[in-house]
This record gives structure tokens, sequence and C-alpha cells, in this order.
């Protein structure tokens, strides 16, 4: 009910009483990360509408309500940060309190600039959790895909989707971090790579295959992205989310391209990948196989988007993956950066400045460390367009409720 009442208000507030400025390039502090307080240095502006960020926290308080902490008012404890942050690292009954703070300030605020204003009143802002001079993030953007496939092998469709193999263990280590093997004459030994599991065919036989698709390459866009829709011949939709990996490393084969001189680091993009690979046929599986990393899927239920890390279902341009050993999950932030801006054909006619509340919702093999993250765009060719271009840098404001 609360949520009907909001986005009905919001067809009747206006927004317009500050006028966005001129988008500049964040400054760069030279003093190591501090509590910014009410001196928060850029405007609090917001691209997107506020519906989409009142659902995004709806969903992350249904997460974090289970893992809040007994006492949602305890102050941070620095001994429970991760080596290498700040004390910023929220536990999840901060976060909770957090997002509850924000969604009633959205319910009461009929005025971008009084939003603002409540805003740096009731929060404390902090500029990444790592130690030592900030410095920009690397802002990266992915999607769900919907890509044509089949139930069944047939014609062009040859490509399979895998379920989890029942030989895949996964194994819990002292680090937190989870090991994926197989066993060998009673031996541990390292599941299958990419190579031995598509070129090989490693896994062929073994009623695995969920869904097969008539292209290699929106095969390895499903398997970078975790989760998609797959339009089968009938017009029904299977939606596809991650299950499990094979727990080996991920390696990005746009930077593979990059350091054998085949593409350019400025300017890399999905779509020069695509195009670089549909020049070279012969050379696909090969790139393809740089990346050990593979993916194993499910059915799942999508009717509002793909669900990330938390369990919840993103929100196109409010959810962000990033390393939940360094960000806190679930936490509110404050996003600068910029997008692209497409014409009617898919070809970028500008950038336009990106300035938006987020909240951390997902996490991601190749997103690590404190200067990574990664912006959800949505579902589809339109999203797939603007996150395949997303290679910006931004700065990310870690908010905690006073």
């Amino acid at each position: 009910m609360r949520l009907k009442a909001f986005m009905a208000g919001i067809m009747i507030l206006s927004f317009m009483g500050c006028a966005v400025p001129t988008a500049k390039e964040p400054v760069r502090p030279k003093e190591p990360p501090r509590l910014l307080k009410e001196e928060f240095p850029f405007p609090l502006v917001d691209d997107l509408d506020k519906v989409s960020l009142y659902s995004a926290i709806e969903k992350g308080l249904a997460s974090l309500a289970e893992k809040k902490s007994a006492d949602p008012s305890a102050p941070p404890s620095p001994h429970r940060s991760p080596p290498g942050t700040s004390a910023a690292f929220l536990t999840p009954g901060e976060t909770f309190r957090t997002l509850v703070l924000l969604r009633e300030i959205l319910l009461n605020t009929s005025d971008e600039c009084e939003l603002g204003k409540k805003v740096r009143e009731k929060f404390i802002f902090s500029e990444g959790p790592a130690e030592g001079s900030p410095k920009p993030i690397l802002l990266t953007g992915y999607f769900e895909p919907v890509f044509d496939g089949s139930l069944r092998s047939m014609g062009e469709y040859q490509y399979p989707l895998y379920r989890p193999p029942d030989d895949l263990i996964k194994i819990e280590q002292r680090s937190s971090e989870k090991q994926m093997i197989r066993l060998e004459d009673g031996q541990a030994v390292p599941y299958y790579s990419r190579r031995q599991i598509d070129t090989e065919g490693i896994l062929q036989g073994r009623r695995l295959e969920l869904a097969w698709l008539k292209d290699p390459w929106e095969r390895f866009v499903l398997h970078v992205q975790g989760s998609g829709k797959i339009r089968l011949p009938s017009g029904e939709i299977l939606s596809v989310g991650f299950a499990a990996s094979n727990g080996r490393p991920y390696r990005s084969i746009g930077r593979y391209l990059v350091e054998q001189g085949f593409l350019e680091q400025k300017g890399l993009s999905l779509r020069l990948v695509k195009e670089f690979l549909r020049q070279n046929p012969e050379r696909m599986e090969e790139i393809f196989n740089i990346n050990e990393r593979y993916i194993f899927f499910l059915p799942v239920q999508s009717e509002d988007g793909p669900r990330g890390a938390l369990g919840v279902s993103l929100t196109a341009g409010r959810s962000i993956a990033t390393d939940h050993s360094i960000f806190s999950p679930g936490a509110l932030a404050y996003l600068i950066s910029r997008e692209p801006n497409f014409d009617e054909t898919g070809k970028i006619v500008g950038w336009k400045t990106l300035r938006r509340f987020v909240l951390n919702q997902d996490t991601g093999a190749a997103i690590k460390g404190p200067y990574r993250v990664d912006l959800f765009f949505g579902t589809g060719e339109k999203a797939g367009l603007a996150a395949g271009e997303m290679r910006e840098e931004g700065r990310i404001y870690l908010l905690r409720a006073k």
C-alpha cells in the first residue's frame, strides 16, 4: 500500500526545483577517505525516477530484514572490517536503518532541493572503503540478455547451457572463499575448464542440458552476465539464472584482445569485442577458452528482473555489483559518473551525467577490489548496448544514517 501511495504521489510531485549543474569531472581528493558529513562536495541530484529508487529500497529491506543485528542502532565495529577497508563497512542492521531513513524521506519530500537538504542533514558520507588516498572507480555495466533458444537440440540450436553437474563439489575454505572441485581416483582436482566442457564435450551424454542456443557468442555473453531470458520457438520465455561455476579464474577476453594487439584499450567495449569475433570466427573458440570460468544455470522465476547476490530482483539503474568483502552488502551509495546517449540506430551520439542513489545488491567474479563497480542496466537489447559501452571513471560515496 505504501508503494502504491508513493507511486501515485510521484505523479504530482515536482523535482525540478534545482537545476542540474553542468557535468564536471569530480575533483580527486588528496587526503585519505574521511567522513564527509554536511560538506559533501557535489549537488545531491538524482537522474532517475524516484519510483525505481523506492522499489530498490523495498527489495533491499526485505533481504536485510532477516540479517540485521538485534540492535540496529549499534555503532560500527572497526574490528569487523576486512583488511584494507575503513570503518565505513556497515553491519546489516546499520544498512537496514539507513534504507529505512531514506525511504521515510522519499515518502515525505516533494521537492528535489528539499530531498538533497534532508539527506545531507541525516546521513554521513564516506568516499570508498579503501584506506589511503581515494582514486576514481572503474564503472562498468551489465544486463540481462534475451536470446532465442530451444529446449532440445535441433537445427541451428546446437550450443547447450548446462545445469550444475552432480560431480561438482563445493569446498568452503577458512578465508570464506569457495573452491569447486571434482574427485578423480579419490583425489580432489580442479573442475573441468571451459575448453574441456565446450571444445572437448566432456559433459555430453549426461543429460545436463537445460537449453540450447544458436550462437556461441550469445552463450558466452550469457555466461558473463550470469542470467538471462531464452525465447523459445513457442514464444514462451525461459528465465535462467546463475546456479554454480566451475571455480576457475575469470579472465576478460576484451583485455586479452588488447594485450594481443587486436583492439585498443581506449574505447574498449562489448560491441568491439563482438565485431572482432564476427570478423574472425575461426578464432572465436580459442578466444572464449582464454576465460576458463564456466557458469551453470537453473530455471528461475524472473517477473521483474534477475536476482542478485542478495536474493532479490535487481532494479535497472539502481542495483550495483561490488566486491562484498569490501563494500557492505545491501549498502546505500551515491554514484557519480557518465553514461552513453544513443540515437534510434543504436549509435552513440554523446554522453550524459550519471548522478544517482544506488544499492549494493550484487557481486561478480570480475568485480574485485575497492575500485570496481558494475551497474545493472536492465533487460534486453537497449540495456545491453548501454552496458556494453560502459567503462568509465567515477566516484562512489557510501551513506550511513546518523
